[in-house]
């Protein structure tokens, strides 16, 4: 029974509920033209959470050197329920596209994700287990062309992120092939 109320609420903030606090500047910040689906019919969710990027010592000296920022992004997706129509599924995983998140933040800075923007015509065709979300995080390419940063990722359930702050761990792409000698013996 209680796994049941706790579902029908993250239900009902998933579909209707929106918070009405007034943004700031390092709020979720919704970038179109960064492959975000930006839909009319998406329902705001009030659920704030934040990733707190962590980053090397080298990739934060580079990152700050060259004035580069990190992209903090959150996929949700959800498993579908009984009989949803192909046309709501990703041909690769088979799982319901609910939104994308995307923060564009600077080093040091944590990205804090207030209201989300979910498909509530996707969020009905989910089964039971709710939304998931896949966090990662990569350079804003201001300074290079390509991807700075290899990073950890987070992968787990809605409700396991709501107010909380998710800790993703970042170095330089070099420093993943960095290999000191072995020692001589």
């Amino acid at each position: 029974m209680r796994y049941l109320i706790s579902q029908l609420t993250l239900l009902l903030l998933l579909v209707g509920c929106t918070d009405r606090r007034t943004g700031s500047p390092s709020e979720s910040e919704h970038h179109e033209g960064d492959g975000q689906k930006n839909h009319a019919s998406q329902a705001p969710v009030s659920s704030q959470f934040s990733v707190d990027v962590l980053l090397s010592d080298a990739a934060r000296k580079k990152l700050i050197d060259s004035k580069e920022t990190i992209i903090v992004s959150g996929d949700f997706t959800g498993h579908p329920k009984q009989g949803t129509e192909a046309r709501y599924l990703d041909i690769k995983s088979g799982d319901v596209d609910l939104g994308i998140v995307k923060q564009e933040i600077d080093p040091g800075e944590a990205a804090i994700f207030n209201e989300l923007n979910l498909n509530p015509d996707a969020l009905a065709r989910i089964d039971s287990q709710g939304p998931h979300i896949l966090l990662s995080a990569y350079s804003g390419r201001r300074s290079a062309k390509d991807n700075l940063l290899r990073c950890e990722y987070y992968d787990g359930s809605f409700e396991s992120i709501r107010a909380r702050t998710i800790a993703i761990r970042c170095q330089l792409i070099e420093e993943r092939f960095h290999n000191p000698a072995p020692p001589n013996s």
